[in-house]
């Protein structure tokens, strides 16, 4: 489980090295992940655990920003 402000916490300790937007092609939707320094990609969840699923690219690279990154990369 890593929410926003875990994520924030680990820009903040440099520990984030790249914001990434994914798409979930299935539900038609938009997932944020976070490249770590040691390899390996840290996903943004909700407080349960899951995984935060957004329906437009604009509200994912806003949660994205918000960690502290000034770009996103877009995978589609």
């Amino acid at each position: 489980m890593t929410t926003l402000s875990e994520l924030k916490l680990m820009y903040q300790e440099d520990q984030l090295v790249e914001a990434v937007i994914e798409p979930v092609i299935v539900e038609d939707s938009w997932i944020v992940e976070f490249r770590h320094v040691r390899g390996g990609l840290v996903l943004l969840t909700d407080l349960k655990g899951g995984e935060v699923k957004y329906r437009d690219l604009e509200a994912a690279s806003k949660s994205a920003l918000a960690v502290g990154f000034s770009q996103v990369r877009i995978n589609e």
